[in-house]
């Protein structure tokens, strides 16, 4: 996962260390930090429902999915889409790009 990718996902989130310089995260102890495991991830799901957004992003990680093994690139199936988005990488790539679309 690229910076990049991380930045559009922290602002999304309004994880704050990602919108200030590592300076002033090394002197104040009191900001949160964020990893991108499925930790995180399940944060980042919980704020989509709360947005009413879930449904969106989930439409959206089918289409990836599909288009994936469409290409070969994954082996298709419930079961196989279940463990490909419990892989913390793809569920923040997929993020940050549906978020990339969207214009956020």
């Amino acid at each position: 996962m690229t910076d990049e990718n991380k930045k559009i996902v922290a602002d999304y989130m309004w994880w704050a260390q990602y919108k200030y310089p590592s300076y002033y995260l090394n002197t104040k102890g009191d900001i949160e930090s964020h990893h991108f495991d499925l930790n995180d991830a399940g944060l980042c799901v919980q704020e989509m429902q709360k947005r009413g957004e879930w449904v969106y992003f989930y439409d959206d990680l089918l289409d990836t999915y599909n288009g994936l093994c469409e290409d070969g690139k994954v082996s298709c199936g419930a079961e196989n889409f279940t463990a490909w988005l419990f892989n913390a990488e793809n569920f923040f790539n997929a993020m940050s790009e549906w978020l990339k679309e969207r214009g956020k």
